[in-house]
């Protein structure tokens, strides 16, 4: 039998791998979007096997609720959906001001998202529902005080999608059925696009809204155009040490 997570979670480090070659100016942003999604590898258990029933190495999932393919997938996930929006309309980001424990404030949102989904599922939301639901609301109350990353936000939710759906037609042709087999029927979005489930394609946006918008507030930065003439590898305007590290997707 295939170990089909295992594809899917090699294919989601692509994205991020050519990202890393050709946007130097954006390394530092993916090293901490990496760190940062990690932790969220742990909560495979609320999504195996109500969402799905993949098969894991060693069987990981069902000894200790998560596996070593669910460190690799939101290590890729987090790579790209941060970096997605500037890679696609050539943005740098540059400080906006001044902050403080920038950690403080990537905890304290992860930790808010993490709230709201246990909330969601309290009252009986499925868990992938839940996640996406609670990844808008907390990137809602951040465009509330940062109006300059709406746009920025929505387009990378687009362009994230987009590479979800690349990704997951190419995870399908390598194993065929694999949609039909290993997932559970959609509660509230029946049906596939191009044979792809429209909840991954959801959850594939909410990451790219939420992974565009949370970063830029927590440490303050603001995306501005690249010059063209601007090497990535080189950019001034961009921050060199650490604003810190940026919050990942929801669970997942």
């Amino acid at each position: 039998m295939t170990y089909e997570f295992l594809v899917m979670a090699l294919l989601f480090l692509v994205p991020g791998a050519v990202f890393w070659l050709v946007r130097a100016d954006l390394r530092w942003l993916m090293r901490r979007a990496v760190l940062a999604s990690l932790p969220f590898a742990a909560t495979e258990w609320l999504f195996y096997p109500e969402y799905w029933t993949p098969r894991f190495l060693f069987g990981l999932a069902d000894r200790i609720g998560f596996g070593v393919e669910d460190v690799l997938f939101v290590a890729g996930l987090g790579a790209f959906s941060s970096c997605a929006y500037a890679v696609a309309f050539r943005r740098t980001v540059v400080p906006r001001g001044q902050g403080t424990r920038p950690w403080w404030r990537a905890v304290g949102g992860i930790a808010a998202m993490l709230a709201l989904t246990g909330l969601l599922l309290a009252v009986g939301v499925p868990i992938l529902y839940a996640a996406v639901a609670a990844m808008g609301v907390c990137t809602g109350v951040v465009l509330v005080g940062r109006p300059d990353l709406v746009l920025p936000s929505l387009l990378g939710a687009v362009v994230s999608c987009v590479i979800y759906l690349g990704l997951c037609l190419l995870f399908a042709r390598l194993v065929p059925g694999v949609f039909e087999r290993t997932w559970r029927p959609s509660l509230l979005l029946p049906g596939r696009f191009l044979g792809v489930p429209w909840d991954e394609l959801l959850y594939g946006a909410g990451a790219g809204l939420v992974a565009t918008a949370f970063p830029a507030w927590a440490f303050r930065f603001a995306f501005a155009p690249l010059p063209w003439r601007e090497p990535t590898s080189r950019n001034p305007r961009a921050p060199h040490g650490p604003p810190a590290a940026p919050p990942g997707p929801s669970p997942r």
